[in-house]
């Protein structure tokens, strides 16, 4: 059952009309809140304060030469939980989360740690949504999760708004504690946050937080993929052309590059690649793609959203 049907709420809304009962395929994307935020959004801009904030702080105490920072550093990785309360995502355990979290929390330290991009005199990678082009394993559901526990208070303040709009959540409302990021501590903390439960006969419930749609989409819009295929073998590309008697050039054909040994592999490429291009060239590679997947941004509509959320089963 969808949160309308749940709550008796009269269509349409302005969040993310979830299956209360399971996972839904949707995801919190850094980059179109980005994009919101540099169009003006209110909400979006304090969203994204928070989750550029976050990874600015994770770079300056990485970068800090001390040991107790850099641990904090760390700790600011590993110690995130997986946000149960959107339904958002997709989990080998359903909404509940899939309890990996300090796993990969562990694998974005490592990589970013011994990542070239990622030093003080380069600091190419420098944002959130960054991380799954460079960093294995960690793809939509991993920064969507690690994205919405950064924002939980935007977006509980998202939700406070529509129990405001809509009575029915507000009278199913009650207190939890939670999982947040203060940008002020710069710690993880558990705060006391009001929000509908989601309640079926006797069972105590469990706490739904609503998400805007502009801040979601089907995939995370940073691919490593898409990034491979177009800056970083274009890049390959470029080197590797010749000009002909005539002065054509003679480009090699992305397709043949991408199947040669030593460019199929694509995070390791997108990191020489974007290393190399910066430091022979002192251009980046990664804002040229930030800004090209900016410009070709589209919100889903409505109808998009609910056939990605599918039918309910009741």
């Amino acid at each position: 059952m969808r949160v309308t049907g749940h709550f008796a709420i009269a269509k349409p809304v302005e969040f993310v009309d979830v299956h209360v009962d399971r996972d839904n395929k949707l995801y919190v994307d850094p980059s179109a809140i980005r994009f919101w935020a540099n169009n003006g959004d209110f909400w979006a801009q304090g969203a994204y304060s928070t989750i550029s904030g976050f990874f600015d702080e994770f770079l300056r105490r990485l970068w800090s030469g001390s040991a107790p920072d850099e641990k904090k550093a760390r700790d600011m990785l590993l110690r995130f939980r997986e946000p149960r309360e959107t339904r958002l995502g997709m989990s080998a355990f359903g909404f509940n989360g899939s309890g990996t979290s300090e796993k990969i929390g562990h694998a974005i330290w490592i990589s970013l740690k011994e990542n070239p991009l990622c030093t003080l005199n380069i600091s190419i990678l420098k944002k959130l949504e960054d991380i799954p082009l460079f960093v294995d394993e960690i793809a939509n559901d991993r920064v969507s999760d690690l994205t919405t526990r950064l924002i939980f208070r935007e977006l509980a303040s998202f939700t406070k708004k529509q129990m405001a709009e809509h009575p029915t959540l507000k009278a199913a409302a009650e207190e939890g504690e939670f999982q947040v990021w203060d940008s002020n501590s710069g710690e993880w903390v558990k705060e006391v946050i009001t929000l509908p439960f989601v309640k079926e006969g006797t069972d105590k419930g469990k706490a739904l937080l609503l998400v805007p749609k502009r801040a979601v989409h089907r995939n995370l819009r940073m691919s490593h993929g898409k990034y491979w295929q177009g800056e970083v073998l274009g890049s390959v590309q470029d080197d590797l052309t010749t000009y002909g008697a005539n002065g054509k050039p003679i480009k090699p054909a992305k397709k043949d590059l991408g199947k040669r040994e030593e460019y199929r592999k694509k995070r390791p490429l997108n990191i020489s690649r974007t290393h190399q291009i910066w430091i022979r060239d002192n251009f980046d590679l990664l804002e040229t793609y930030r800004q090209r997947v900016d410009d070709a941004y589209v919100p889903l509509s409505d109808e998009e959203i609910e056939k990605r959320l599918g039918p309910s089963a009741d």
